[in-house]
């Protein structure tokens, strides 16, 4: 059964998208504190509107958010199942709409390559083919412990890492997702 929830509004020039960035003391905390998702209350918008059901909606969605009266459309930004609501940002360009960093998880396993922990801790350049971005995407491939991150050289949709993609090293694929 849906449930009726609130659609928020964040604001691009919210303080979210301006935080000081705090001193890292290791490259690994620097990409964990990049790669978080921003994590919006009711309180940081204004209320446009409401929805039938969080779980009709994907981050980066568009169409059916039903919410009129705006100059640019508005996308959603990111979804909180648990009071289900809905978190919107107007326009394409929105902040809350790109990343330039996203995490990969742990134990990444890749195609018949393998490198060492040092490069892993320095960064390895790769490419990123996905089926949203026309052009390959630049970014650094690094690797700690079991953490592995993707830090883009300029921002991405946040949508990148919820569609196919390949990560390529000197022309191959040594990973897919």
């Amino acid at each position: 059964m849906t449930k009726k929830g609130q659609i928020v509004e964040i604001p691009a020039s919210s303080p979210i998208y301006s935080r000081e960035l705090p001193g890292f003391h290791s490259k690994k905390d620097e990409l964990i504190w990049k790669s978080r998702e921003n994590e919006y209350s009711l309180f940081d918008g204004f209320l446009v509107g409401e929805h039938q059901g969080v779980e009709n909606f994907k981050i980066g969605q568009r169409k059916g958010i039903n919410v009129g009266g705006k100059k640019e459309p508005l996308y959603v930004i990111w979804i909180d199942v648990k009071e289900n609501r809905l978190f919107v940002g107007a326009g394409d360009s929105h902040p809350g709409l790109s990343t330039a960093t996203i995490r990969l998880g742990e134990n990444l396993k890749l195609n018949d390559i393998s490198f060492s922990k040092e490069e892993l801790e320095k960064g390895i350049d790769v490419e990123i083919s996905t089926s949203i971005n026309e052009d390959d995407l630049s970014a650094k491939l690094y690797g700690f412990d079991e953490s592995f991150f993707l830090q883009f050289e300029n921002k991405v949709s946040v949508t990148v890492e919820d569609n196919p993609f390949d990560i390529i090293y000197q022309n191959r694929i040594i990973k897919s997702y």
